[in-house]
């Protein structure tokens, strides 16, 4: 067995849907290379964090009463597909093909929910930092009207150039800047005031 055929196989095996021939080939394959060892343990590793962090749910009575009434009514079907070596009836295959679109929808949620999740973490660490710089000596690292004096004070001290700007004519002066530390990486902050409010402006 090559590489490519034992990675072409990789899933089905750790599933449990190869056919006992092809499993024993690939299990050899396995016991002599180290580096598929490690590709399949990593495989087994990701296989089972998702089966214990996706959500399962469970089908509206409704739809599970259907189910039902066309297992019964294709019991007597005949079996047509081949699958691993094996003959498979239609029923099996309605059975899969709604399993994996459940499976669809719970990973599209489980990632749906964890974006929003990670959006909301975000979000809090803006206001706390946010509110942090309202307390005494935290507003700015360097405190100047001046944009070509807070914009140099970045230089080498983050992975990019912010662009600093005033806004005095539109009535947001530029206070000054700092950095920061938002989504786990550092950020500048600009300080911007607004008659009696401070706003924060995080790049």
């Amino acid at each position: 067995m090559t590489h490519r055929e034992f990675e072409r196989q990789l899933d089905a095996y750790v599933d449990g849907e190869l056919a006992p021939e092809e499993a024993r080939e690939l299990e050899a394959h396995l016991n002599g290379c180290g580096d598929c060892a490690r590709m399949h343990d990593t495989r087994v590793a990701l296989s089972t964090a998702i089966r214990a962090q996706v959500p399962s749910f469970r089908a509206p009575d409704a739809l599970r009463s259907r189910v039902r009434t066309a297992v019964r009514r294709e019991a007597g079907g005949v079996p047509v597909t081949p699958l691993g070596g094996r003959i498979v009836p239609p029923v099996v295959r309605r059975w899969l093909a709604l399993a994996a679109s459940l499976a669809v929808v719970a990973v599209g949620s489980w990632q749906l929910a964890r974006s929003r999740a990670e959006g909301e973490a975000l979000a809090a660490q803006v206001l706390a930092s946010h509110v942090r710089s309202l307390m005494p000596g935290h507003l700015a690292d360097v405190a100047s009207s001046d944009q070509h004096t807070v914009k140099p004070w970045f230089n080498g001290k983050l992975d990019f150039s912010p662009p600093v700007y005033d806004f005095a004519g539109r009535g947001f002066p530029l206070l000054g800047g700092r950095l920061d530390y938002v989504g786990s990486r550092p950020v500048a902050a600009l300080v911007y005031g607004r008659r009696q409010h401070l706003i924060n402006v995080f790049l």
